[in-house]
């Protein structure tokens, strides 16, 4: 395994601009939250702006929920195969990994990372597309994870969630593959909303959602981190693939460990100090074929 490095003049640049108390003028400010009920969830010493939006998603009833949830391999015996709730714990990770160093809103990164998946059916996406046969047949409709994920958390359970996590969960798909992860900003509460309800009713929707934060764009680009090495991993496991079998390496890494460390090290090397993230072509098509 082959794991890349920051390059000297990025270190050099990073430790110097935390030497001299560098703050990233493009990150989420815990001052610009934007909640339904401003009166209410104000934050305090102990308990900030968006951690107030992780603590109310960890004590939702579905998230406890993920723990029964498998990642790709369903109707499988085996307690080693990943779960969801181990996958959201990954993407927060891998996340919270690139938010520290580009100096982003950490809060905001985990909010959006543990609950990016808290209305995810069983069975993965398969699972999905199943349930969105039967409910557009029934309604005219359509049902993804990521909008049912909001209406978990701003409708079922009204938990007066931030704007600006709830747009990272509707807009996280990381199966939507991106080179360059720019923010759209000016989302307001009727913009969401309106832009919620064309997800039900307009099927090409999903593709054009793009997060308000560089945080939401972490978060999108860390769930496909997740799980592209994890996903060969848990093959193995299960005895899909065999033992002995040895994966390709697409230029960005053959197993789990090395291809993760790679991609947060290249989007970190492309994207520190700038109001965007991106990444090398060469990790770009990487990333498509999967």
């Amino acid at each position: 395994m082959k794991y890349e490095k920051l390059s000297e003049e990025m270190v050099k640049r990073i430790t110097n601009d935390r030497e001299n108390n560098y703050k990233n003028p493009y990150a989420c400010k815990n001052t610009d939250i934007i909640r339904r009920n401003p009166d209410m969830d104000k934050e305090n010493l102990w308990r900030p702006a968006f951690v107030r939006d992780i603590e109310k998603i960890i004590h939702s009833p579905y998230y406890n929920r993920y723990a029964d949830k498998t990642q790709v391999f369903s109707f499988y015996k085996n307690d080693d195969i990943t779960r969801r709730a181990l996958h959201v714990q990954l993407v927060s990770r891998i996340a919270r990994n690139i938010g520290s160093v580009l100096g982003l809103n950490i809060d905001l990164i985990e909010a959006i990372a543990l609950g990016h998946d808290i209305g995810h059916t069983p069975f993965g996406h398969a699972g999905e597309r199943i349930l969105n046969k039967i409910y557009n047949g029934r309604t005219g409709r359509y049902f993804n994870h990521n909008v049912h994920s909001v209406r978990v958390l701003d409708n079922l359970f009204a938990r007066n969630i931030s704007l600006q996590t709830l747009d990272g969960i509707i807009c996280h798909n990381g199966e939507f593959e991106m080179q360059e992860y720019r923010p759209k900003k000016g989302l307001t509460f009727d913009k969401y909303d309106e832009m919620v309800e064309r997800c039900y009713t307009d099927k090409d929707e999903i593709d054009k959602l793009i997060p308000m934060t560089l945080e939401g764009c972490v978060v999108r680009i860390c769930d496909m981190i997740a799980y592209l090495g994890k996903d060969r991993q848990d093959a193995r496991k299960a005895g899909f693939i065999d033992s002995s079998v040895k994966f390709e390496d697409n230029g960005i890494g053959v197993e789990n460990a090395d291809m993760t460390n790679n991609l947060v090290v290249n989007i970190i090397e492309n994207s520190y100090g700038k109001d965007y993230l991106y990444m090398d072509e060469k990790y770009y098509q990487a990333i498509k074929i999967g």
